[in-house]
């Protein structure tokens, strides 16, 4: 039997952290003690998260030991109406204040606005670890991609393994430019990345397209290991559909989501039948910038969009196993081949009928012609939509509107657990 293995996490996103950075590392989590190995988690103390879900921490394993710091971030501080992150959601028009504090956020606050948090952590993980010397391992997952200074830190001072994860891409993110980054704030981010990049003993991402990304700038192999849902078995004829033909989006939608060519499709389609108009209900559970809302009354569908709030993550499952149709947007960025969203996986685990929109011969394209989940359409394929839609629709008329998805089992955290645990 192999060594058990001790090993310490270093991340931003913990219960009660809610919202999509947490979960990718609470799935793996459960699955180290069986697999021999024993998991110490870092993270903040009262951060400053967009979301809160107090559920999630009935999800942490109690075999994880939890270690919680303070941390100082300025955004905190900042009156609510501008305390917005980029690449997020816009309720209004930006303000020149906004403006200006996205650019100090770009400019002076390298690589991010955790960015007070990385010498105290180094600090103190350095005399813990000390302390420690059956740690020899640390994995740092990010964005923020603070937490990978924290990393490269530690590994410069210790004699320690590091793998860095990389949940999203860094300089290629689809906002990176909106922050107005300098000429010498674009190179000093570029040369931390690269430092990280090229320092860690391995590095993880979550597609094929961001580890070619990757790639690029380090000249090393990039491990792939896709982000996963536990699959649970419930029984979905027990599960009370909604009665209209409901199409949903979970999460938040920023206007790089903006679903336009769905908007176009239904203002085509509820000029030719009335029964679909009586039928239509298009559900945007979430943050919704007000852009996508503009464009929507654009097209004159608007009446037809129920906006709701944030909701705690097991309401989210119980609404999308409910939903007729779960709508799954792609960032329409620079960066969106590789773009491969844990809400994807979710949205497989509850089984139904999955509407996406993104770019042909992407990583989500590919993914879609291998599960065969549901309805792929390109970002600006009106013709194709609207083909999509009435298929769709004929199907819930049928009452037989339903997903039998195939080639899962490469998903299943569990399995995905066991490939981060053999690079350790």
């Amino acid at each position: 039997m192999k060594a058990k293995k001790n090993v310490l996490l270093i991340t931003y996103y913990w219960p009660p952290s809610g919202g999509a950075g947490v979960h990718r590392w609470l799935r793996f989590s459960k699955y180290f003690k069986e697999n021999n190995c024993n998991l110490t988690v870092y993270c903040p103390e009262n951060a400053a998260w967009p979301i809160i879900d107090h559920e999630l921490s009935k999800r942490i394993p109690e075999d994880v030991q939890i270690i919680r710091r303070g941390i100082f971030e300025p955004h905190k501080y900042l009156s609510r109406k501008n305390n917005t992150g980029v690449g997020f959601t816009e309720k209004k028009k930006q303000s020149l204040i906004k403006k200006l504090i996205i650019w100090i956020r770009g400019n002076l606050f390298i690589p991010d606005s955790r960015v007070f948090w990385i010498k105290p952590s180094i600090r103190f993980l350095t005399n813990y670890l000390k302390e420690h010397p059956e740690i020899d391992t640390i994995i740092s997952t990010g964005p923020p991609h603070s937490m990978h200074l924290i990393a490269l830190g530690l590994k410069k001072r210790l004699e320690l393994k590091w793998i860095a994860d990389f949940r999203d891409p860094w300089t290629q993110i689809d906002f990176y430019d909106d922050l107005l980054p300098s000429k010498w704030a674009d190179w000093k981010h570029k040369k931390l990345e690269a430092q990280c990049l090229k320092t860690a003993d391995e590095v993880v991402t979550v597609s094929s397209s961001c580890a070619t990304g990757l790639q690029e700038i380090s000249e090393r192999n990039i491990h792939v290991i896709t982000n996963g849902y536990d699959f649970p078995e419930f029984d979905e004829t027990t599960i009370q559909l909604d009665q209209k033909f409901t199409i949903s989006h979970l999460g938040s939608m920023p206007f790089t989501r903006n679903p336009l060519v769905l908007w176009k499709a239904l203002k085509i389609l509820i000029e030719k039948s009335k029964v679909l108009k009586k039928d239509l209900s298009v559900e945007l559970i979430g943050s919704v910038d007000y852009k996508v809302i503009e464009s929507a009354k654009d097209c004159g569908v608007d009446e037809f969009i129920t906006l709701r709030e944030p909701v705690t993550h097991s309401q989210s499952i119980e609404l999308q196993r409910k939903s007729q149709l779960l709508l799954l947007v792609a960032n329409n960025s620079g960066n969106v081949k590789g773009i491969l969203t844990g809400k994807f996986f979710e949205y497989l685990g509850a089984k139904r009928p999955i509407l996406a929109i993104g770019e042909k011969h992407s990583d989500l394209d590919a993914v879609f012609q291998e599960t065969q989940c549901g309805q792929f359409v390109a970002f600006d394929d009106v013709d194709t939509m609207v083909k999509s839609i009435e298929q769709l629709y004929v199907l819930y008329q049928k009452k037989i509107l339903t997903q039998k998805a195939i080639n899962l089992e490469q998903f299943n955290s569990k399995e995905l657990a066991k490939k981060m645990i053999e690079l350790i």
